[in-house]
């Protein structure tokens, strides 16, 4: 079965996140997928739900007990609702989730059959019918190999069960059956080629966003590069040329203040080479940086001596960490500025973002689930440890630590 993407589980606050353009624009390309498949099958079961409901007040008696009717309405009901929130909170269906839904409707194929009329049209086909073809979209979705289309079967065997005494009637049993579940199969197949399209689709585009983002990144540093070289030539190359032809007389005040003023410049450009090569951190700190930029926030950034052999999961955590409290910047601070700074010192590294913005009482509001998860569980998995500083109309800190403080 298809697993739920890893960024998934930050979470869209308590929706599938359509509500929200900046929450799904700060996700990757194969959550956000993954996000409007899920839409596509509450929209399915609601198209059978919500007629199921209004058959209860039809005037024409398909059901023995219309009370045991909508009995199981309800169930099926609180089931979907909570099946969408656990996927609210996921960004995906988990595997426990696709087994009770598939014993969920199997039962109410049973249940349903045997509650309606002999002989009423509800016993061909009723809404527990109208579930299997919802159970079979939501199999196709989450299978990723041909082998999880057996999943598929055990609904057929307890629909072929609850039918069997109008099965046959018009054509031979197992073909009658084959006719009955060909769209239950068919929805399985056709749900499980769009979400493998647009699965593709969203890799190749995320491919394409990271060239893309790589490129930025040399043309700014060749951009930078040139300013520099520009800057020694305008600065410390003209002052030392004016000496050298005679043109300044090097024991005046005047020319010690701008020989001074051309060493400053020249040790920053040192501190700043000293830091090093872009390593995977620095690298993953700059796509958070270009990601918020998407959204609309200027992030003044700054990094200084990140070590080169930091863990991949480290810089991995840190990264993304970082990016889910820039995204918090833009979604709850009101202001469109924020500080992102790295630091390693005696073996810690150390990253911040800062926000000008509302912040909040901490004793009063509790962190949402993106600093929770996304990135405090993070850096908890990592080794690590976040830390939230904040008071109302002081903005916030979220200060990141690897390994974490001692307990």
């Amino acid at each position: 079965m298809h697993s739920p993407p890893p960024a998934a589980r930050a979470g869209g606050r308590g929706s599938l996140g359509w509500r929200d353009p900046l929450f799904l624009a700060s996700r990757p390309s194969r959550e956000r997928v993954c996000r409007f498949v899920a839409m596509l099958l509450l929209l399915q079961r609601a198209s059978y739900l919500l007629p199921a409901c209004a058959s209860l007040l039809a005037a024409e008696a398909l059901f023995a007990d219309r009370g045991r009717n909508a009995a199981l309405l309800a169930l099926a009901l609180a089931w979907n609702v909570t099946l969408f929130r656990w996927v609210a909170r996921r960004g995906w269906f988990a595997p426990l989730a696709v087994v009770i839904d598939v014993a969920a409707t199997c039962a109410f194929m049973v249940a349903v059959t045997g509650a309606c009329l002999p002989g009423s049209a509800a016993c061909v086909s009723n809404w527990s019918s109208h579930a299997l073809l919802a159970t079979g979209a939501l199999i196709g979705a989450v299978s990723r190999r041909a082998i999880h289309f057996a999943a598929l079967l055990p609904p057929i065997i307890v629909y072929a069960l609850a039918h069997a005494a109008d099965l046959g009637q018009r054509y031979p049993f197992l073909l009658e059956l084959a006719v009955r579940v060909n769209s239950y199969v068919w929805f399985a197949i056709i749900v499980f080629f769009i979400r493998r399209y647009l699965a593709a689709q969203a890799t190749r585009l995320d491919g394409l966003a990271e060239q893309r983002l790589a490129a930025e990144a040399e043309r700014v540093a060749e951009h930078a590069r040139l300013a520099h070289f520009r800057q020694l030539h305008d600065t410390v190359l003209a002052t030392l040329t004016a000496i050298a032809r005679g043109g300044l007389d090097h024991h005046t005040e005047e020319v010690r203040r701008r020989c001074a003023s051309d060493a400053a410049y020249v040790r920053a450009l040192i501190r700043q080479d000293a830091a090093g090569p872009a390593n995977g951190l620095s690298n993953g700190l700059a796509r958070a940086v270009a990601r918020a930029a998407g959204l609309g926030l200027c992030v003044r950034y700054a990094a200084e001596a990140l070590p080169e052999d930091l863990p991949a999961a480290v810089s991995v955590a840190m990264a993304e960490a970082a990016e889910e409290a820039l995204n918090n910047v833009a979604r709850h601070s009101g202001e469109r500025e924020a500080w992102l700074t790295a630091v390693a010192v005696d073996g810690v590294v150390t990253v911040r973002v800062v926000d000008r913005g509302h912040g909040f009482a901490p004793d009063l509001a509790a962190p949402g689930y993106g600093l929770r998860s996304s990135v405090a569980g993070r850096m908890a998995e990592a080794g690590g440890s976040a830390e939230v500083i904040t008071a109302p109309g002081e903005g916030v800190c979220v200060e990141l630590r690897w390994p974490g403080r001692p307990l």
